[in-house]
């Protein structure tokens, strides 16, 4: 891909039966630029991203199925693996059912495919279990560079790791972002790992968008009260010490199937009245937007 791509899906929903888990969502997908959507367990982020690689789950039904090549990076990068094979092994066989290049180019593919994720030649002769966590990981986003994507899809790919591997395997996900002008989109519940990396931020809250835009904006000053709380629940020096059951957490995080009309936060919005019974329309700008009748602030952020 040598030219800049905006590509979108507008409308996304997923049902099972006649209950709507997810949606409707708009979502735009530039080339080159990493999208994160955050939220607590249940709040629909990975149901949203296998909807976006088209493969979403038996029994559940999604209104619209995106026609770019996408490729998925999941937590357990050791489902991407034979464990009897060389990752160099998995590898060639990608290249070669899949994407159909030439036998004799696919040696030297191989070894720029493990270069990109920063990988030596002699790391593909390793087998799975002999890998830490963090190469398995880069070998795991080699095998989803194989397939060349358009959309590179990465689901609480990091989480298992440590915070130094972390943030490396995530300043990997934007280098090679760039390079290639595939659009991105990362899923996590974890805010700080994401702050310095994602261009711009999706909030999610039981299945719905409900703040988004630059994700410096977004960070910096919360509009929605969702946001803000997650923001609260973050460990820092000044909350050392301090038991979760002290830090506020207003209404409950069972997920509950919401119906077509009101802010779907309400339940747990201190601030909720009556106009939270219509769906709250979207407020602010095209850098920084959010629904909510009752934002934070700017003096309280």
């Amino acid at each position: 891909m040598s030219n800049s791509v905006i590509r979108s899906v507008t409308g996304l929903t997923i049902t099972t039966g006649s209950t709507r888990l997810v949606g409707p969502l708009d979502l735009t997908l530039p080339s080159g630029e990493i999208l994160g959507i955050v939220g607590e367990s249940g709040s629909g982020k990975t149901l949203t991203l296998r909807a976006l690689g088209g493969i979403v789950p038996a029994g559940l039904t999604a209104t619209e199925t995106p026609a770019w090549r996408s490729a998925m990076v999941f937590q357990d990068p050791g489902s991407y693996f034979n464990p009897r094979w060389k990752i160099s092994r998995s590898l060639y066989e990608v290249l070669h059912f899949s994407r159909g290049v030439a036998t004799v180019d696919i040696p030297r593919r191989v070894v720029e495919l493990l270069k990109q994720v920063e990988l030596r030649r002699e790391d593909g002769d390793l087998y799975p279990h002999e890998m830490s966590g963090g190469m398995l990981q880069r070998a795991s986003i080699a095998m989803a560079l194989s397939t060349e994507p358009d959309v590179l899809l990465i689901d609480e790919a990091t989480s298992a790791l440590d915070p130094v591997t972390e943030m490396r395997i995530l300043d990997l996900l934007c280098a090679v972002t760039r390079e290639h002008l595939c659009s991105t989109v990362v899923v996590s519940h974890n805010l700080t790992s994401l702050a310095r990396q994602v261009d711009r931020i999706a909030v999610m809250y039981r299945g719905h968008i409900v703040e988004e835009g630059d994700a410096t904006a977004v960070l910096s000053a919360p509009r929605h009260r969702y946001l803000s709380l997650l923001q609260q629940a973050i460990p820092s020096a000044a909350t050392a010490g301090t038991r979760l059951a002290e830090i506020p957490q207003p209404g409950t995080t069972t997920f509950v199937p919401q119906p077509d009309n009101g802010c779907p936060f309400a339940m747990r919005c201190p601030f909720a009245d009556d106009q939270c019974n219509d769906p709250p329309p979207w407020a602010g700008d095209s850098v920084h937007r959010y629904r909510c009748v009752h934002p934070v602030l700017e003096n309280e952020s």
